[in-house]
């Protein structure tokens, strides 16, 4: 027969508190981890002929890029060009 489950043990995962203190003596944050950052991402969904797309997709593999990196390099070398 299986033992029963000690749930009192959990309480060991649970998040410690912080002490609560007053906005005015909490100290300004002025480091912060860059990988602890929000990061801003969005998306984009674009109807294109098959064709298309398949030479988008083969041009980002053969250079070995992500979709963003290469859509990224193509609109700085048109804004280079104009």
């Amino acid at each position: 027969m299986p033992k029963s489950l000690d749930l009192g043990r959990l309480k060991q995962f649970e998040p410690s508190r912080k002490p609560e203190t007053s906005p005015s003596t909490e100290a300004p944050d002025t480091h912060r981890w860059l990988s602890r950052e929000p990061v801003a991402e969005g998306q984009i969904s674009i109807k294109a002929p098959l064709k298309t797309i398949k030479r988008f997709q083969a041009l980002c593999k053969d250079d070995r890029r992500t979709y963003a990196d290469m859509l990224n390099i193509l609109m700085d070398v048109l804004e280079k060009k104009s």
